[in-house]
C-alpha cells in the first residue's frame, strides 16, 4: 500500500445555483456502467524543477476548484442511474510519495492507480465520488498526475475539455472560462430503469486489453 501524504475533498470555488441542482443523464449515460476512466500524465524532473515541491498541490487544488465551478455536475453525487444531484460534494484529491523511479512506475499500473484507493468500479449507483485525482511524487523528482472520471458524467471527449480547462486555469489562475454546455437528456431522454444496462449486454466471460503509448517531445 502506497503511503498517502494527504487526502482532500476539493469543492467548487463557487456554489452551484439552486436552479442547476439536478442534472439529468441521457440514455447513453444511463446505459454506461458505473466505472472510472483512468488518465495519467508523467512529468520528468527537468519539466517541473522550477516549481517547489510543496506548491504542486496548492496550484492543482486551487485550479481544480475553479474548474469544478464550471463543470459542476462532476462535483455532484450520483443519486440513481439517471440523475446527478449537483450538491457540490466535490472531488477527491490524494497526494502520495512513491519510493520508486518514474520508469518503474510507468511499467507498473498498480503504482499509478494503487489498489485500495477510489479507482476502478463504483460498487453501486449511489457510492463513490465522480472525480478522483492523485498527485504522485517520485524519488527522481518527477511527478505523475492521475485522474479517474466516472463514465456516468462524460466520455473521453468531455474528459479532454475538462483536463484542458484545468490546465489553462493552472497556468492562468485569473482566466475566465467559457462554461461548457451540458446537453443532458434533451436529445436522448433516459428511461425509468434504475439498473445499469451495459453489464446485461455482456457475458460473464470477458477479456480486457491494456495498451500504452509513449510519445517523445523531441520529434526526429
Amino acid at each position: 500500500m502506497i503511503p498517502i501524504i494527504s487526502k482532500k475533498i476539493i469543492k467548487p470555488s463557487s456554489p452551484t445555483p439552486s436552479t442547476q441542482r439536478w442534472h439529468n443523464l441521457s440514455l447513453i449515460d444511463q446505459v454506461v456502467d458505473n466505472l472510472y476512466m483512468p488518465f495519467v500524465f508523467f512529468y520528468s524532473n527537468h519539466q517541473v524543477a522550477t516549481i517547489p515541491k510543496h506548491q504542486f498541490s496548492e496550484f492543482l487544488t486551487n485550479s481544480l476548484s475553479k474548474t469544478l465551478a464550471s463543470y459542476y455536475p462532476w462535483a455532484g453525487s450520483l443519486i440513481n442511474n439517471a440523475t446527478i444531484e449537483c450538491d457540490d460534494h466535490g472531488a477527491e484529491f490524494f497526494e502520495v510519495e512513491i519510493n520508486s523511479s518514474m520508469n518503474e512506475v510507468i511499467h507498473n499500473p498498480d503504482l499509478t492507480f494503487p489498489k485500495g484507493l477510489s479507482w476502478g468500479y463504483l460498487s453501486s449507483s449511489t457510492s463513490g465520488v465522480l472525480i478522483v485525482v492523485q498527485l504522485s511524487h517520485f524519488e527522481c523528482g518527477g511527478i505523475a498526475l492521475s485522474l479517474c472520471m466516472s463514465h456516468k458524467v462524460g466520455d473521453a471527449c468531455s474528459a479532454y475539455f475538462f483536463l484542458r480547462d484545468w490546465a489553462r486555469l493552472t497556468r492562468e489562475p485569473k482566466l475566465a472560462l467559457s462554461p461548457p454546455y451540458f446537453v443532458q437528456d434533451s436529445l436522448m431522454p433516459s428511461i425509468p430503469f434504475d439498473v445499469p444496462l451495459f453489464p446485461l449486454l455482456l457475458s460473464q466471460k470477458r477479456k480486457d486489453v491494456f495498451k500504452r503509448g509513449s510519445f517523445s517531445l523531441n520529434p526526429r
